[in-house]
């Protein structure tokens, strides 16, 4: 697929499992090969390829909001949104901003450069959606390190309790600028590696295997699924 000519993320809709997949390669690859030459977070957004075009499949941009809490992550997003033909200008003045903006595209609904932010923004834009009667889906995006902040904690407490629909998507890839610390993290960190968590996967694994024909393919699913 040709990178440069896409227009916005619907032709996401119609893709396979497999057409997916290619269509990430050919974006890390893009990703690669822009940054070495313009710099820019790498890291992050290599990260996030398939986490991207998952929401981009599920969900229904710009009339579904998301908020990528850490904007420095929202390249893939950008990229699927029409604007991998200004690649060439990342960061650079006058040029494709490195993080959401709202100037740039309907996609980027809310500027984001620290961390910790994107709940509170949800939150916000959960009550007026609800206020004004209107109907789509806030989705914010926050990695295990940004959740550890105070602001996150304080509304991810109030989102609970107002009731409002919100779509928290939590990338738990035990990543940050710094080591992670705090009771969040420790509690992430042991789900992740419990012993009941490990024996109920390999449980269910050897459980789909042993379906005819099929098991395979439904176990390798599962366990991408997972990652």
């Amino acid at each position: 697929m040709d990178l440069l000519k896409i227009k916005d993320p619907a032709f996401l809709k119609d893709m396979t499992i497999p057409e997916m997949e290619e269509l990430a390669a050919e974006i890390r690859k893009f990703l690669i090969e822009s940054t070495s030459v313009t710099g820019g977070h790498i890291g992050p957004n290599l990260g996030v390829v398939e986490l991207t075009i998952a929401l981009h499949h599920a969900f229904t941009s710009p009339s579904d909001k998301f908020i990528w809490d850490v904007g420095h992550q929202s390249y893939v997003h950008k990229i699927l949104t029409g604007r991998a033909d200004k690649f060439d200008t990342l960061r650079q003045q006058g040029g494709l901003d490195g993080f959401p903006k709202r100037k740039e595209s309907p996609h980027d609904v809310f500027e984001t450069g620290h961390s910790s932010t994107s709940l509170s923004a949800a939150a916000g834009m959960a009550i007026a959606r609800d206020i004004k009667n209107e109907h789509f889906h806030v989705v914010p995006i926050i990695g295990d390190g940004a959740l550890t902040g105070g602001m996150a904690l304080e509304a991810l407490n109030h989102i609970g309790d107002m009731g409002k629909e919100v779509i928290v998507i939590l990338n738990d890839n035990n990543m940050s600028i710094a080591p992670n610390v705090g009771a969040m993290h420790n509690m992430l960190g042991k789900l992740r590696t419990s012993g009941k968590f490990k024996r109920a996967k390999k449980d269910l694994e050897a459980a789909m295997k042993k379906i005819p024909t099929a098991g395979d393919k439904i176990a390798g699913f599962a366990e991408r699924s997972k990652r």
